[in-house]
Order: C-alpha cells, then structure tokens, then sequence
C-alpha cells in the first residue's frame, strides 16, 4: 500500500519526537538524583562529626569516658613509647561505688583505697592513711577540661594555696599514646607541674576510685574516709572550699 511524501515524512517526524521524549527527563527527575546524591553527602558528614567517640566536653567542664571502654580497661602497657616502663600501683582496701551525683553520694564515709606506685619516671608514691587530709586530682593528658585545670591548679600551688597538713596528689591516668597530647609527662613538664603525681597504666586506680569523667576530685579526710568527690573543672574558691571542710573537723 503506497501513501503520499507527505504523509511519511509527518510518520518519521511523530516517530523522532517519540524516541526523543522517552529519553528525555522531566525537569522534576532530572533534579531528582543529583539531589538524593547531595543529600547522601551531606547526611554522611553530619554522622562523622556526631556518631563517634572522642570524648568531646560535657556540661559542667568535663571529658567522658571513651564508650568503647570502662576505667578498669588498660590502655597504656608497661613500656609504651614516651612513658617509660610504667607500673601499676598497687591497691589495697575496698573499691569505691562509681562516682554519679555529689548529692547522696554513697563513697561519703567509706575508706579510701590506699595506693602505692611510682610516679611517671619511676619515682614511688603513694596516697596513704596516715592522719593527713588528702586532695587527688585524677587528670588524663588528651582531656580539654584536664588541660585547663592543670595550669590554674599549679598556679595556685605556686602561690602557696596548699595548706599546710594538706597533701594534694594527682593520678594520670587514662594514658593512651594513640590519643592527643601524648605523652603525659612531657605534657606535665611543659606546665610545670610539681603535685607528687601517680602514674595509672591500667586505670587501676581510677576503677578503684569510682572515676566517671574527667577531672575527678576525691577529698579524703584525716581518718582515711571519703568527704566528697567532683567531676569537672573547680574553681580556686570552690577548691579552697572544699579543703576547708577538711581542716575544719
């Protein structure tokens, strides 16, 4: 069956303009996929900044502790680079409850673990029994909170803040030479620090201790007891306050 030029080439033109708009896109599709691409991007950045753990600051001037860990874990074993051949203290007497609230806190009362250890270039020391109240600063050398107290504290030690019959010990503890700030001595060096200093490889004497976050305080009393435990960054009148409580019995 013959038809006319005419009619063909209509069919040929109705034919290309078929092809060419099953192969086009409406504006709204072609938008569609990049976008979802876009989206994908920027949701996968948003979980990187928020899903993993580095022991960002929480309120009240704290670090945490890594989630992936309890303060019994270890983290830095005797010989780790930069921190010498390390010991562990050793402990003696009941393990204090984990540290939650300072308000009907249940350490208050009981007997503080007495430690004997070296601090971080081997030296011994030790937080003992012996009729003098007791101030122990747990500090970890990659924690913010720890980095801005430190400086503060040695500052007040300087000017003589300590009082007499007061002893003021701080743990490094939390050691991990795959974290900032590594190693913790040479860290305590650059600022100077001249607290007698415990040296915890194995988180030992945090565990012991109830350690929650850091900086932790524990004010022991001169009979050895437990007066009252803090997480966070304490100022100097608050800290003076709280040794006041221990000269005043």
């Amino acid at each position: 069956m013959s038809s006319n030029p005419g009619d063909r080439r209509a069919r040929r033109r109705a034919a290309r303009e078929a092809a060419a708009a099953g192969g086009r896109r409406s504006p709204a599709l072609r938008w569609l996929v990049p976008g979802l691409i876009v989206a994908a991007v920027v949701i996968a950045a948003v979980l990187a900044i928020v899903l993993p753990g580095t022991n960002g600051p929480t309120t009240g001037g704290s670090s945490s502790l890594p989630p992936s860990s309890s303060a019994s874990a270890g983290t830095a074993s005797a010989g780790s680079p930069g921190s010498g051949a390390l010991k562990a203290p050793t402990i003696t007497g009941a393990q204090l409850p984990d540290f939650q609230n300072p308000n009907g806190d249940p350490a208050v009362g009981l007997a503080a673990p007495e430690v004997s250890g070296t601090d971080l270039s081997g030296k011994p020391v030790a937080i003992k029994n012996d009729g003098r109240p007791k101030v122990v600063l747990f500090i970890a050398h990659w924690c913010p909170h720890c980095q801005a107290e430190v400086p503060l504290i040695q500052t007040w030690v300087s000017a003589g803040g300590v009082p007499p019959g007061v002893d003021l010990v701080s743990v490094a503890t939390g050691i991990d030479p795959t974290r900032p700030n590594y190693p913790p001595e040479a860290w305590l060096q650059r600022e100077g620090w001249s607290v007698p200093v415990i040296a915890d490889p194995t988180n030992s004497v945090a565990s012991a201790y109830g350690l929650a976050a850091y900086p932790y305080w524990v004010f022991i009393g001169a009979d050895g007891k437990v007066v009252a435990r803090a997480v966070g960054e304490i100022s100097i009148p608050d800290l003076e306050t709280e040794i006041g409580r221990l000269t005043s019995g």
